[in-house]
């Protein structure tokens, strides 16, 4: 673990922090050259508990500023979807599924963070990517040993600094991988963003954040939860019930996704509030007044663990 290791990044995302306030003629600065560090310690940690936000409270708690607005707003269109989804029918567990598949080992996140002080350092990468599932429960005691799973693993270095043990950094994309009722939703998130607590023990008190497009959203995201929400109709009478009279218009005991986009108590949560991409498609928060994404704002935590760094991480 004290091996040092050079990560390769991609960073065009540290542009919105640097954005201009509003104003169609207004300069955009050039931004400050970014810092990619060269040493440091590589800590390896691995997600013992991934959070989605289910209530208001929680929803304004993993929320960041993903586009950069001068106001300062903070952004979690996810949470508003799954608060609405929770008021419609309190009987959904929408965290019980995904706990059950981080603390199984069927859904694995690993952490690679570099640093030369876990405490103070002005050049950190924090690189995220999936792990193979395991055997058995993982034991999250700082002796569980991972696999990469290279065929799905998508590199998502995100730099930043640390103060007084909290880092706080931005890339041009994150991976995630999350279980929602049950499906296995793998997303990438444009202008990712990250924050946590960090020592040698674990993070606390993680953010993680960015932009869902809409073919994302109307293609991985939405389908899943339809998946999810049909499967327990079938499973579950006591919930089937609550559920059709919400979302099953036709009332033929299928929820669609015709359904589900067009439902009244939803409209509001499936429209996109975030404009990130240009007019080419390119990442470039702000600039022609589209919206096009989605905003996602998720927490957790990490402890110790050890896996071996893809290459994809390192330059000989």
């Amino acid at each position: 673990m004290n091996r040092k290791n050079i990560f390769v990044v991609v960073n065009t995302g540290l542009v919105f922090i640097l954005l201009a306030a509003c104003g169609a003629t207004a300069p955009i600065p050039t931004p400050t050259a970014v810092v990619i560090p060269s040493t440091g310690i590589q800590y390896q940690f691995v997600t013992n508990s991934l959070l989605l936000p289910a209530t208001r409270e929680e929803t304004q708690t993993f929320a960041l500023n993903i586009d950069g607005d001068p106001q300062q707003k903070l952004d979690n269109k996810f949470g508003e979807l799954f608060t609405l989804l929770m008021s419609a029918s309190p009987s959904l567990n929408l965290q019980l599924t995904l706990d059950q598949a981080v603390k199984g080992g069927q859904l694995v996140s690993l952490h690679a963070v570099q640093a030369n002080d876990l405490l103070n350092d002005s050049s950190v990468s924090w690189s995220i990517f999936q792990g193979q599932a395991t055997a058995s429960a993982p034991r999250f005691d700082g002796t569980d040993i991972f696999q990469p799973a290279f065929d799905v693993s998508r590199d998502s270095s995100i730099i930043g600094s640390l103060i007084s043990g909290h880092f706080s950094g931005a890339s041009g994309k994150a991976s995630i991988e999350i279980s929602l009722l049950g499906q296995v939703v793998n997303v990438d998130l444009i202008g990712g963003m990250l924050e946590a607590d960090v020592s040698e023990k674990g993070c606390v008190n993680g953010k993680l954040g960015g932009g869902l497009t809409v073919d994302d959203f109307q293609s991985k995201l939405l389908p899943a939860i339809v998946d999810g929400l049909n499967q327990i109709i079938q499973a579950d009478l006591t919930t089937t019930k609550i559920l059709s009279q919400v979302f099953d218009t036709n009332h033929d005991g299928t929820i669609t996704l015709q359904e589900l986009e067009g439902n009244p108590l939803l409209m509001i949560a499936i429209s996109p509030d975030l404009d990130l991409l240009d007019a080419s498609g390119a990442y470039n928060p702000r600039q022609d007044g589209v919206k096009d994404s989605y905003s996602v704002g998720l927490g957790f935590t990490c402890v110790p663990s050890s896996f071996t760094t893809p290459e994809i991480l390192l330059i000989p």
